[in-house]
């Protein structure tokens, strides 16, 4: 077995799979084809969370008259999502400090699953709202980890694309699985039934790829790092103005995928069981440019594109907004998707290259679980302010939102990553 020495502490560190990849996986960077399962089973976990955040939106016309609630009651359930997205944010670090990366994976999987449980068989609304923080919490733990797994994979930054591609697969069938069900069945919460036997299947893929080691800390771990991982975390510039990237990114992300369908029922006067499908072209072309664009905006240069991408979606924006049409709205919201979909994984690469490397378990856990609640945070904002004056405000809001991911991303500093 050959050895490597940390040069800082004196240690000598075993340079063999099992070590890397059972016990701290920041300790070098693994070949895919040594450790697939893993991947695997973290892409899936991606495509269960995708599942989860785009099925809603499509689902809130058939939520409002069954429990006969306006939008200010749906968006409510977005901020009790959000609740369970900012716990598990500040929770991470000490939860896989004491039950490892795969035990944090499995633990995620199964609140998620306790979520779906609430919802499927058609609870009164304040039960089914509450299920809401189980699902956020459950996916935070999960989103946390998948992302510090494979940034040790080789080329990070392809892995990572396909890691939130498969992620963009699941918004995808989301949609066209819960419109399917809420148009063609009385029973629109049979969806949630769909999701918790995908996401036992989830359980059990993680359980058996991470079962060496499941549960136990990942070594180095204790509580005093995790305390003090934390606090470097948290008094890091580049981690807040990343975190302030994130947040206004996915909050525009989710909150175009989340009330375009309410939208273009309430404002474009569409029929609910056609424009559903609406959903799905704006996370097709999220997909698409997720993987398509990876390898073309690592070799042009990370922050030159994601500014180029950035404007040419606030000017879909404006065209979606004063284009009354349907048909064009769709095609629209589909180039949009395409540009604003490599931006997260971009975010995340560039956070490794930003900060120091000691911090990128921490931050990189921290920032996929905090930056990712504005997916409930501002889908809350526009439903309430909607419920007040209009679904129109979706435009608006959205503009401001991708303005406001422009600036934060003219703030990242541009040094590399280096141990403190």
């Amino acid at each position: 077995m050959d050895n490597n020495r940390d040069e800082e502490h004196g240690k000598v560190i075993p340079n063999s799979q099992e070590y890397a990849t059972s016990q701290t996986p920041l300790l070098g960077f693994k070949r895919a084809q040594d450790d697939m399962g893993r991947i695997l089973s973290t892409n899936f976990s991606a495509l269960t969370a995708g599942l989860n955040d785009a099925a809603l939106g499509v689902l809130i016309p058939y939520i409002q008259p069954t429990y006969h609630v306006g939008l200010l009651q749906v968006s409510m359930v977005y901020l009790v999502n959000f609740t369970g997205w900012l716990l598990a944010s500040f929770a991470n670090i000490h939860i896989c400090a004491h039950i490892g990366t795969g035990g944090t994976l499995v633990l995620g999987a199964s609140i998620q699953c306790i979520g779906y449980a609430l919802m499927f068989w058609g609870p009164p609304f304040p039960l089914f709202m509450a299920a809401f923080f189980f699902t956020g919490c459950g996916v935070a733990l999960q989103d946390a980890q998948m992302n510090t797994y494979t940034i040790t994979v080789q080329d990070a930054h392809r892995w990572l694309g396909i890691l939130h591609a498969v992620y963009g697969v699941g918004t995808i069938l989301a949609p066209l699985i819960a419109n399917t069900i809420a148009a063609r069945t009385p029973h629109w919460q049979h969806y949630y039934l769909a999701t918790m036997v995908v996401g036992a299947v989830n359980i059990s893929f993680l359980a058996w790829t991470f079962r060496k080691g499941l549960f136990k800390p990942n070594a180095g771990s204790t509580k005093g790092s995790a305390s003090r991982d934390l606090k470097a975390t948290l008094t890091n510039r580049a981690v807040w103005i990343l975190n302030g990237f994130f947040f206004l990114y996915v909050g525009a992300e989710v909150t175009a995928g989340g009330w375009l369908v309410q939208f273009l029922v309430s404002v474009r006067h569409g029929d609910p069981e056609k424009v559903g499908y609406v959903a799905s072209a704006f996370w097709a072309g999220f997909t698409i440019g997720r993987v398509a664009l990876a390898d073309f905006t690592h070799k042009f240069g990370e922050r030159r594109m994601v500014f180029i991408y950035m404007l040419l979606a606030i000017a879909l924006q404006f065209l979606f907004w004063l284009v009354p049409n349907i048909t064009v709205n769709a095609v629209t919201v589909c180039f949009l998707g395409f540009f604003i979909g490599p931006c997260y994984p971009v975010g995340l690469y560039i956070l490794t290259k930003v900060i120091p490397q000691e911090l990128h378990v921490g931050a990189m856990g921290f920032t996929a679980s905090l930056g990712q609640a504005g997916s409930a945070a501002f889908p809350f904002m526009t439903g309430a302010i909607a419920s007040q004056a209009g679904v129109q405000v979706l435009q608006p809001i959205m503009v401001g939102l991708l303005i406001g991911v422009i600036t934060f991303w003219s703030l990242v500093p541009r040094q590399s990553s280096r141990s403190a």
